[in-house]
């Protein structure tokens, strides 16, 4: 290791290393895009927020949280953040004989590449144990990440393939969240959700995790507190109406949930945003 700050790593490879294949160069953990590596190939993998990839000669493409984006060692393009969206990322450069014969096999297509991997907890499980190597740095500690990275392209890989994230899935993701938000549909009973779109609740509870992050429960009760903020601050609805209107079961539920998510309860929060009629 020839460089460490906090969340961030930087490694000198050892002739053992080079000779093992496959090899970290650097590891980071953080907010923002991180510039990669000269000559060395980059993970990114975005678990929060949005950044823009920029390549030359195309047009700028948004990237959100669930996907990866894979440059290759002789990259031009560039993440750059989004202006309108705070980020995270975990990113991890490397090299090797053994990527770049996974290249020469077109394992990974054109690049760069975004590939929407979704929240894939085997993933983020891999990501995390390189980032604790990367902290502690054990003897060998380069071989043993290289052997967590190759499980972890070969995951990408097939996700890329089969194209995980894309297709059917995302759009049935994204038609539950348009049933979620809209304040007509039952509040109570998600499996009606999952009747709608014609699928199993477990697949749809499944599959909406996989590409969010959260449950859908979480989810709606996001959307319906949202809806409550904007009914505090422009309505003089009584908060038990609000709480009614929202499908929350009593007024003491729903100031419970808010004031969970937000520290205040309803009637401190309106009167601190309340707008005043023009």
């Amino acid at each position: 290791m020839i460089e460490s700050h906090t969340n961030s790593w930087k490694f000198v490879p050892t002739a053992q290393d080079e000779a093992w294949g496959l090899f970290v160069t650097a590891i980071s953990s953080g907010q923002g895009p991180a510039v990669s590596i000269p000559g060395s190939w980059s993970l990114q993998y975005l678990v929060r927020g949005a950044v823009i990839l920029k390549v030359p000669g195309q047009r700028r493409q948004r990237v959100e949280a669930g996907d990866v984006v894979l440059l290759g060692p002789a990259n031009h393009s560039s993440l750059v953040p989004d202006p309108l969206s705070s980020s995270h990322i975990h990113r991890l450069d490397f090299a090797g004989a053994w990527v770049e014969r996974w290249d020469h096999g077109g394992f990974f297509g054109a690049l760069p590449r975004v590939i929407h991997a979704g929240f894939d907890e085997n993933m983020l499980g891999l990501v995390a144990k390189l980032v604790e190597l990367a902290r502690s740095n054990p003897p060998s500690a380069n071989r043993l990440m290289g052997g967590l990275l190759s499980h972890l392209l070969a995951r990408l890989e097939v996700a890329a393939r089969l194209g995980s994230g894309t297709g059917a899935q995302r759009q049935l993701v994204q038609d539950a969240r348009h049933l979620l938000s809209d304040p007509t549909q039952d509040h109570h009973a998600l499996d009606s959700v999952a009747d709608q779109l014609g699928v199993s609740y477990s697949w749809f509870r499944r599959s909406f995790r996989v590409q969010t992050g959260q449950t859908p429960q979480r989810y709606r009760l996001q959307q319906r507190l949202e809806r409550a903020c904007q009914l505090l601050a422009d309505s003089s609805l009584p908060v038990g109406a609000i709480a009614v209107r929202l499908g929350f079961s009593s007024q003491s539920y729903f100031t419970r949930m808010f004031r969970k998510e937000t520290g205040l309860s309803p009637s401190v929060w309106r009167a601190n945003h309340l707008r005043p009629e023009r």
